[in-house]
């Protein structure tokens, strides 16, 4: 009974790590405004947000400096700007506030200032236009999913701990330790493969047709080699937890001393 109720408790301290930890990883890549914006470069490289971003301000800034500005040079100067690590940088705060309203972290609309316009247009006219309103939809499902992470991550961390701390209370045996810890790693390394690649790359922009739905996407493949990293080390941690307990459990037969009867009859 005790070796039952210490692996029940080890299995659930091992499922809510690996919530808590494949959450982690979900909200780095899809609910992380300030890592979109490190990661500009990244963001950039996908040809459809950087398409979005770069005609959008080089069309506004033409339709309201209509023969003042030369749209090529307007059109030029942004595009250049976009693909250096210097305007990279410029346009990071528009992709940090641009993820931010997508997933409900920022209420406000997105703007971009005559200030910001003339370091990404290089045009000092450019300083008196109004603040351009650049449009992303706020997706309900992402506003849902980014505030439930907020409260479950703690959650599930604390559940960790308890349910362990309570498990160690049991006194489960060893083999039945590592056993559980492999089938924990395996969890882990399902959970981590869902939530921090699958869901952003693949569900998230499928919740909207907005361009920006792509950023967490991005993300997700540019972390994919590290992912994988982590996935051969969880699953070859598992396999050698394994291994380990069936070799305890052997061993543990072979010191088994075997009774034995003998049925000696005296002779008559």
């Amino acid at each position: 009974m005790r070796r039952t109720l210490a692996g029940l408790l080890f299995g659930l301290a091992y499922a809510c790590a690996s919530l808590a930890i494949a959450g982690f990883l979900l909200q780095r890549t899809a609910f992380d405004p300030d890592n979109s914006a490190d990661a500009a470069d990244v963001v950039l490289g996908d040809s459809q947000v950087k398409a979005e971003l770069v005609d959008f301000i080089a069309d506004s800034v033409i339709e309201q400096l209509a023969g003042v500005v030369d749209p090529a040079t307007v059109r030029s100067n942004v595009a250049a700007v976009a693909e250096l690590p210097e305007g990279q940088a410029l346009l990071a705060e528009i992709i940090h506030d641009a993820h931010a309203h997508m997933i409900g972290d920022q209420q406000g609309p997105v703007q971009i200032t005559g200030e910001q316009m003339v370091a990404i247009v290089r045009d000092e006219r450019v300083a008196a236009l109004p603040p351009l309103t650049l449009p992303v939809p706020k997706v309900t499902a992402l506003d849902i999913a980014n505030h439930s992470l907020d409260w479950l991550l703690p959650i599930a961390l604390i559940a960790t701990i308890a349910f362990a701390f309570l498990g160690f209370t049991a006194h489960p045996e060893r083999s039945a330790l590592f056993r559980s810890l492999a089938l924990g790693l395996l969890l882990l390394a399902l959970l981590a493969a869902i939530l921090g690649y699958l869901v952003p790359r693949f569900v998230v922009p499928a919740l909207t047709d907005s361009v920006w739905a792509r950023v967490p996407a991005r993300l997700a493949d540019d972390s994919l080699p590290m992912l994988i990293g982590l996935e051969l080390l969880l699953i070859g941690g598992a396999l050698a937890l394994f291994a380990g307990t069936g070799m305890m459990q052997r061993r543990r037969r072979w010191s088994t001393p075997v009774s034995t009867y003998r049925n000696n009859k005296e002779p008559p």
